[in-house]
């Protein structure tokens, strides 16, 4: 009888500390594990950690023994509905003895190990619910977990095994935590979730993952990063990096890059069969795997020539997937080969929803028009600046074809309008660089620029009058007028700044007032040729004086005239 009482004390005591930090929830489908704040938001955000989601867990509960229970004690100890024993029968003293073993300094996953083993859970469970209280039982020991495959694909763990003795009521908190992973933009000694750039520039990024709380729950721990770049965006080869306490563990880890995509972008995969295996490692020495250490994941891309301009911006995605049922991890770990091929895991997993970053580009778009309002398409600008790299222009290439639509003019320029031969006054041939030679128009969009950080890049007003310019981020640009219609006065430089900032709509922002910014981020400005004479016509010396000169001229000489005729005649 003593015996028996010492057991049922020494069983009090693993549940007292299995049951650690338990807390009475109600009755709700929609339990979070321990240390989620319920009231964090989850879901695809830009640059933000994540949280697990509310779930609805389907938990199995399980009776190992039953007995007498009084005063928190169990006594007469016989084999429960799911024992491995038979039921109701007297436990035998092997077992008390092996139970003895456990005492209150034992971990929770040493308990686990020593009961796990008495529990038979290929049984029926005696119920199976998703509330966390449970009545009407028979007073015993008893065991509750999640079901087998209820939460694969969620951002929430299985709950450690847990157990406890109960008199009739069986209430819980499930125990597990979950990783989380955040995302930024490193720009110099900053970390974004948007920024800007030109076409050609290079983007760096850096991934962060954590550990759950209940890491040294777990015998091995998958972990994948799943990062995916939209169509503007192109990996930058060989530019991964992997640490794991501030150590390069870059070899240790599979490092797949999906072949671009001009539609669905590009997708990389940096993952290890078992990170907890690089506590192993003595070279270098990566340390114990804790919850407090960190999987940083760092590379470098491109924003290429399919980079969405303005609008949505260029995303770029990343999720983790993990190990998350410390019931079911494996038999332990062992060192990790050196560049290994891609894992894949034979435990359940979760994975937590997508963090994005985005970077924007925008385009300027120039009208060239006289003081009549006519477009001028022929008419040259270079843009220049410290923002240029590469820069899509649109341009019309004329070509000769028997078909064709268009005759080109002594000016350079094209026009539908057909010479006209029919008589003298109608003759306009003269303007024609050939009255038989037809062309056809193709537009297309032609990358130019050298991809330094600061060029020239010449684009010809087309038949809309218009030229743009895409594929520009923040820096300081002057337009050049470099090629003028004949007739026409060409236009002073402009030069203006523009600027990014995240936090305002429209984010560009142009500090001359010649180059406005809409809301939707894209820049114009409208540039107007004079025509006529290279002398002012108003407000300067101008032709009026040299006729007023010229009259004055006239009109003593004829004075003059007359005066030495009058002499003569006297």
């Amino acid at each position: 009888m003593k015996r028996i009482k010492k057991l049922a004390s020494l069983l009090l005591a693993m549940v007292m500390v299995l049951a650690m930090g338990t807390t009475v929830f109600a009755n709700e489908n929609t339990d979070l594990p321990e240390g989620v704040d319920s009231t964090q938001e989850t879901g695809d955000t830009q640059g933000e950690t994540q949280t697990p989601a509310t779930v609805t867990h389907t938990y199995e509960i399980y009776q190992i023994f039953t007995g007498d229970y009084a005063d928190g004690v169990l006594s007469n100890i016989k084999w429960g509905e799911n024992g491995t024993g038979t039921k109701g029968e007297k436990v035998a003293d092997s077992v008390l003895e092996a139970l003895e073993a456990v005492t209150d300094n034992t971990s929770d996953t040493a308990q686990l190990a020593v009961i796990q083993q008495y529990a038979n859970l290929e049984s029926t469970p005696i119920r199976t619910g998703s509330e966390n209280t449970y009545t009407g039982l028979t007073p015993g020991y008893y065991l509750v977990k999640d079901q087998d495959g209820s939460l694969t694909g969620t951002n929430v763990p299985y709950t450690l095994y847990v157990v406890q003795v109960v008199d009739n009521t069986l209430t819980f908190t499930p125990k597990g935590d979950v990783p989380t992973t955040d995302k930024k933009i490193v720009e110099g000694n900053d970390k974004v979730d948007t920024n800007e750039a030109s076409i050609g520039d290079e983007v760096n990024y850096e991934i962060t993952g954590t550990m759950p709380s209940n890491i040294a729950d777990y015998k091995t721990y998958y972990y994948k990063f799943t990062d995916t770049l939209s169509k503007g965006l192109t990996y930058k080869e060989n530019s991964i990096k992997v640490t794991v306490n501030g150590v390069d563990v870059t070899k240790y880890f599979y490092k797949g890059v999906g072949t671009y995509n001009e539609t669905t972008g590009t997708e990389i995969e940096v993952s290890i069969l078992d990170v907890k295996a690089l506590s192993l490692l003595t070279d270098p020495a990566v340390g114990a795997i804790t919850k407090d250490t960190e999987v940083v994941l760092t590379y470098t891309a491109t924003l290429n020539e399919n980079a969405i301009i303005a609008g949505e911006g260029n995303p770029n995605d990343v999720k983790l997937t993990y190990s998350n049922d410390p019931n079911n991890s494996g038999d332990g770990s062992t060192t990790p080969p050196e560049n290994p091929d891609k894992p894949t895991p034979t435990h359940p997993t979760g994975e937590t929803p997508e963090i994005e970053v985005v970077t924007y580009t925008t385009e300027l778009t120039i009208l060239k028009t006289d003081e009549k309002n006519k477009f001028l398409p022929g008419v040259e600008f270079t843009l220049t600046g410290n923002g240029v790299n590469v820069v899509l222009v649109t341009e019309e290439t004329f070509t000769e074809a028997a078909d064709g639509e268009y005759w080109k003019l002594k000016d350079g320029t094209y026009t539908t309008t057909a010479p006209t031969v029919a008589d003298d006054e109608t003759d306009n041939t003269a303007d024609y660089d050939s009255t038989t030679i037809k062309y056809t128009k193709t537009t297309s969009v032609v990358a130019k620029g050298n991809g330094k950080t600061e060029t020239n890049v010449v684009g010809t007003v087309q038949a809309d009058g218009t030229v743009t310019f895409k594929g520009l981020g923040a820096g300081e640009y002057t337009i050049t007028e470099t090629k003028t219609l004949p007739g026409y006065n060409t236009i002073d430089p402009i030069t203006f700044t523009l600027t990014f900032d995240a936090s305002k709509t429209p984010m560009f922002a142009s500090n001359n007032d010649k180059v406005t910014v809409g809301t939707d981020n894209m820049l114009d400005t409208s540039i107007v040729n004079q025509s006529g004479s290279l002398l002012p016509s108003t407000g300067g010396i101008g032709t009026t004086i040299f006729y007023v000169i010229g009259g004055i001229l006239v009109v003593a000489a004829g004075v003059l005239l007359v005066t030495k005729k009058r002499m003569k005649a006297e």
